[in-house]
């Protein structure tokens, strides 16, 4: 059976990236030595960087167009620093709070799924180090919030904001689809050293810093040992053996099962939990509510 490759982070393309908005010149006949990869390879990566950011080839030389050298129109695109993976079809990481700067890489893209007003208010706010407020809506009813902006994240399509929420001094997530009255507060944030860590720690929109974190020990079967070591089944990730039949342990540390659950189900029954004993229970539930679901709507 064949597999079809999951469309994961590439750091060769985000650094190739980086280089060009650094003002280097690429030159085909080397660079590709450089990755460790192939000549052709590296021409799909500058083919597939150039449907999102101007690029110009002159006799093998790749270099950043004119068009994308100058600031856009808003702080937006100075604010979203790995999201033009997004068009490249790559899961996008964290934006770190540390690449705010006049420095910064800009990308001319379109963000999928993106409020671009929210995210031109929330770009305001995270590059003049200023609080923010807005109301936040839950199944439970919605309440005010003010919060010190750390980061934009999407994750599986979707944007989150992760700030310091005033209400319980906590580190979380935002959906931006949830946000409303969004207003900016002219006073400085008071983040820490520890809360920005916090921040940087999370692994998805699942993590938290408030819960004890599990070790996860997975059986992972030959035929799709390859993909995961490529792929990753989570970002914390590591292989700990391989196994004389090709097979895979692999360990990882999450605070909640959805964060590695939802990656389980999709490669069954080629994925198999060893620890911890309540993922495997809650794995095993799963399957019996959705057999016993399959099987009545099959003969209702």
């Amino acid at each position: 059976m064949a597999y079809l490759k999951q469309k994961t982070p590439t750091p060769r393309i985000l650094d190739i990236v980086r280089r060009l908005y650094a003002g280097e010149r690429l030159s085909a006949g080397i660079v590709y030595v450089e990755y460790g990869v192939s000549s052709r390879t590296i021409h799909r990566d500058m083919l597939k960087i150039a449907r999102s950011i101007p690029l110009q080839n002159r006799n093998g030389i790749w270099s950043l167009g004119r068009s994308a050298l100058s600031k856009g129109e808003d702080d937006l695109n100075h604010i979203l620093l790995s999201s033009f993976a997004r068009n490249l079809e790559i899961e996008v990481e964290c934006l770190e709070r540390s690449n705010l700067s006049s420095e910064k890489i800009s990308f001319a893209i379109e963000y999928k799924n993106l409020p671009k007003k929210l995210g031109e208010a929330l770009a305001a706010s995270l590059l003049n180090d200023e609080k923010c407020a807005f109301v936040y809506l839950k199944a439970e009813g919605s309440s005010e919030r003010v919060v010190d902006p750390i980061k934009i994240y999407t994750e599986n399509g979707r944007w989150y904001l992760i700030a310091r929420d005033y209400k319980d001094d906590g580190i979380k997530y935002f959906n931006l689809d949830k946000i409303r009255n969004f207003r900016r507060v002219k006073e400085k944030q008071t983040l820490t050293p520890e809360m920005i860590a916090q921040a940087d720690s999370l692994k998805s929109i699942w993590s938290s810093t408030g819960k004890e974190a599990s070790h996860v020990v997975l059986y992972v079967r030959p035929e799709i040992a390859e993909y995961i070591k490529d792929i990753k089944l989570h970002k914390s990730q590591t292989i700990e053996d391989e196994h004389y039949d090709g097979g895979l342990e692999v360990h990882c540390t999450i605070t909640h099962k959805l964060e590695i659950l939802p990656q389980i189900k999709y490669w069954l029954p080629r994925v198999h939990i060893i620890e911890p004993k309540w993922l495997w229970n809650d794995l095993m539930r799963d399957l019996e509510i959705y057999q016993d679901e399959d099987q009545r709507l099959r003969y209702e």
